[in-house]
């Protein structure tokens, strides 16, 4: 597992540029970064435990790695909270939670596991934080 979430972040390095993934390293079995914008900075961590059986689950964490409530996610970034998860998510696919969300029944995460690596993923992420 720690090889293969290596490998994610040296593609998604390679492929952002550092100046979009400059903190960009793998904690565990997880992803994580730092996004920052004019009106505040966030933990962005994708948890790969299960990765890429199942993709990655995206959250915005404190320091000690909890799930931030929603109102402490970056502004108009969350869908609100999962009916599923219980907890914020963002609607992006790629991410568990757009999996596991009724309206998306029908797309499936094998149909795009080979394709929908770290690097599309960062990239579709950091652009709707507008970076």
């Amino acid at each position: 597992m720690a090889d293969l979430l290596d490998s994610e972040v040296a593609l998604a390095r390679n492929a952002l540029g550092e100046g979009r993934t400059a903190d960009l390293q793998r904690d565990g079995c997880s992803l994580v970064m730092t996004l920052v914008r004019p009106d505040g900075s966030w933990r962005l961590r994708l948890d790969g435990t299960r990765y890429d059986a199942e993709p990655f689950d995206i959250a915005f964490v404190d320091d000690a790695g909890e799930i931030l409530p929603l109102e402490s996610w970056p502004p108009n970034y969350a869908h609100g909270v999962h009916p599923v998860l219980g907890r914020p998510w963002v609607c992006v696919s790629g991410t568990r939670g757009f999996y596991l969300y009724e309206g998306h029944h029908t797309e499936r995460w094998d149909a795009v596991r080979y394709t929908a690596r770290a690097d599309t993923l960062l990239d579709r992420l950091l652009t709707k934080a507008g970076m």
